[in-house]
């Protein structure tokens, strides 16, 4: 009350522990672990993070991240015109693989014109040293791949999606 009249109540004013009882803080569980592409090659560290409590098991998630490492590097391959984008097929849904296609023509374009680039980028291996994975929901995880063409650094985001029985990749964004 000021000067007699009575003022309105503010929101932060009311207390709220009737509306929103305190919870429980539970850690939501994460994988760390090593994957290996290539016999002779060092094996890369991963970590995969949940939103969720619940499947997939770390074995799982350890196919899951070698899944996703594959996929980066060949996606990469693709937008290089090292490899067609016809083998990628199984792996990515219709729409990913015409932007994927449409990367690689833009790509090959730009090259014709930058021989420089193209000796950078065409003759060395994409290799992927580090991962990141989040398990969003139970059909949905996205990844980040750090790839390293040459002494050019690259970070490849998928996402991926369980359809049918098998993983899917709905987006490949590389740059």
């Amino acid at each position: 009350m000021v000067n007699g009249k009575t003022q309105p109540a503010h929101v932060l004013d009311v207390p709220t522990s009737h509306i929103f009882p305190p919870t429980e803080r539970r850690v939501l569980p994460s994988h760390d672990g090593t994957i290996v592409i290539n016999p002779t090659s060092q094996p890369i560290r991963y970590h995969i993070s949940r939103c969720f409590i619940g499947e997939p098991t770390d074995t799982n998630c350890n196919a899951l991240m070698l899944t996703a490492c594959r996929i980066a590097c060949m996606s990469a391959d693709v937008i290089r015109g090292r490899l067609s984008a016809s083998v990628l097929q199984r792996n990515l849904s219709p729409t990913c693989l015409q932007r994927l296609e449409t990367m690689a023509y833009l790509m090959d374009n730009h090259m014709n014109t930058h021989e420089d680039l193209r000796a950078q980028l065409c003759y060395l291996p994409a290799i992927p040293h580090w991962l990141n994975g989040m398990l969003i929901s139970p059909i949905t995880v996205e990844f980040a791949v750090h790839l390293t063409i040459g002494k050019l650094r690259y970070w490849a985001t998928l996402v991926l999606r369980y359809s049918g029985s098998r993983w899917i990749c709905t987006t490949a964004d590389l740059g």
